[in-house]
C-alpha cells in the first residue's frame, strides 16, 4: 500500500497566492519527512479551484525542499503546451529532482478552461493531446529531431529512462482501454461504490496487454491504482468536523465555479458525507479515522491512497496537523485491499 498527497492548490480569501504556494511547499517538505511516497498537483485555468496555472514552477520549488518524495502534476494538460517546450520542462524537472518526477498527462477535464487556449471542441483538444504526447516520446528517443521544418538538437534528457513514470487519471470507462493497455498509473474521481469495478476492469486489461511491446509505461512493473480522499484529522472529533465541513463547503464552491458561472448543472455530486459523493469527506481523531479509511480502501480496491489534507479554506496549520497525525497514528494501521 502506498500513500501520497493530492492538492488542487486552491485560491484563498485569507492568503495571497504567494502564501498559498509557500504552504504547499511546506506541506511537501512535511510529507517528505513523514515517509509519503508522492505528492501530486492539479493544473487548472481561470478558476479558484487552482492557482497552479504553471505546475512546473511549483514542482521545481518543491524538489528543492525535499530529498526522497516523488512529486508531479496530476496532470499536465498537454493541449495547452507547445510540445518542444513541454519536453524541455519535463527534462529540467527530472534533472533537478535527481529522477523523482511523476508525469501525469491529460487532455484537460474542462472544455471551459480549454477555450482559453483556443480549443472549441473536444476532438480538437484530444488531437493536440495526442500530438504533444507523441512528440514527447520522440524527443526522448531521438536526437536530433526534425520539428516544424527545423533540425532541433536536444541537450537535455530525463534522468528516468525512457521517461518518468506516467499517470493518466480518469473515471471515464471509455478511457480504461487506453490507460490499462499502456500501464499508466491512474486515479479515480467518483463515488467509492464505482471504484472497485472500475479498477477490476483496469486490472483485467492490464494483464491482457502486459507483454505488448509498444506500452507507454512498460518500464513500470506495477501500476498505482489510486483514490483521492479529503481528510481532516484533529485532536477531537468536534474540531475535525468543524474544520472539515467549512473547508469542504469552500472546496465544493470552487469545483463548481466554472459550470455554475456558465449556468450549467454541476458535474459532480459534492455532499461531504453522502456515500455517492464524488469526493466524500472523512473527519475525526486518528482512532476514528483509521477504521473509516480502512473500509474505504477495501471498498475501492485500491493500492494507493491519495490524501487531500489541504483544501478549501482550511488553515495551513490544520492541514499540517492532519498530515502529522495521519503519518504517525493512521498510516501504520492501514493495510492493502485484497485486490492490491
Amino acid at each position: 500500500m502506498n500513500f501520497g498527497i493530492f492538492d488542487w492548490v486552491e485560491a484563498s480569501d485569507s492568503l495571497s497566492p504567494g502564501a498559498v504556494f509557500r504552504h504547499k511547499i511546506e506541506l511537501a517538505a512535511a510529507a517528505d519527512k513523514a515517509g509519503f511516497h508522492g505528492m501530486y498537483l492539479a493544473e487548472h485555468q481561470g478558476t479558484p479551484l487552482s492557482v497552479d496555472g504553471s505546475p512546473s514552477v511549483l514542482l521545481a520549488a518543491m524538489f528543492e525542499r525535499t530529498t526522497r518524495l516523488r512529486i508531479g502534476a496530476l496532470t499536465f494538460c498537454l493541449p495547452w503546451y507547445d510540445p518542444y517546450r513541454f519536453y524541455n520542462e519535463v527534462c529540467m524537472l527530472d534533472q533537478l529532482s535527481g529522477g523523482r518526477l511523476e508525469l501525469g498527462v491529460g487532455r484537460g477535464v474542462s472544455p471551459i478552461e480549454s477555450r482559453i487556449f483556443g480549443f472549441t471542441d473536444l476532438e480538437q483538444s484530444r488531437q493536440k493531446y495526442r500530438e504533444t504526447l507523441d512528440w514527447f516520446f520522440l524527443f526522448c528517443k531521438e536526437n536530433p529531431v526534425q520539428y516544424r521544418g527545423e533540425k532541433v538538437e536536444l541537450f537535455n534528457k530525463p534522468v528516468q529512462k525512457p521517461w518518468p513514470p506516467l499517470w493518466f487519471p480518469s473515471s471515464n470507462k471509455e478511457a480504461i482501454e487506453f490507460t490499462a493497455k499502456h500501464g499508466y498509473h491512474t486515479a479515480f474521481l467518483g463515488p467509492v461504490s464505482r471504484c472497485k469495478e472500475h479498477f477490476a476492469q483496469y486490472r483485467e486489461l492490464w494483464a491482457r496487454h502486459r507483454n505488448d511491446t509498444d506500452r507507454h509505461n512498460a518500464h513500470v512493473a506495477k501500476p498505482h491504482l489510486a483514490k483521492t480522499q479529503h481528510l481532516v484529522i484533529a485532536d477531537t472529533e468536534a474540531e475535525a468536523e468543524k474544520l472539515g465541513l467549512r473547508a469542504y463547503e469552500t472546496w465544493a464552491s470552487h469545483i463548481h465555479y466554472l459550470t455554475r458561472k456558465a449556468g450549467r448543472p454541476d458535474v459532480h455530486k459534492t455532499e461531504p458525507y453522502a456515500p455517492d459523493s464524488a469526493q466524500p469527506l472523512i473527519t475525526g481523531t486518528p482512532a476514528s479515522v483509521a477504521p473509516k479509511l480502512q473500509a474505504m480502501v477495501e471498498a475501492a480496491g485500491i493500492n494507493y491512497l491519495l490524501c487531500i489534507f489541504s483544501f478549501g479554506d482550511l488553515p495551513p496549520a490544520a492541514a499540517l496537523r492532519s498530515l502529522e497525525l495521519f503519518a504517525s497514528q493512521v498510516m501504520p494501521r492501514i493495510i492493502p485491499s485484497k485486490e492490491a
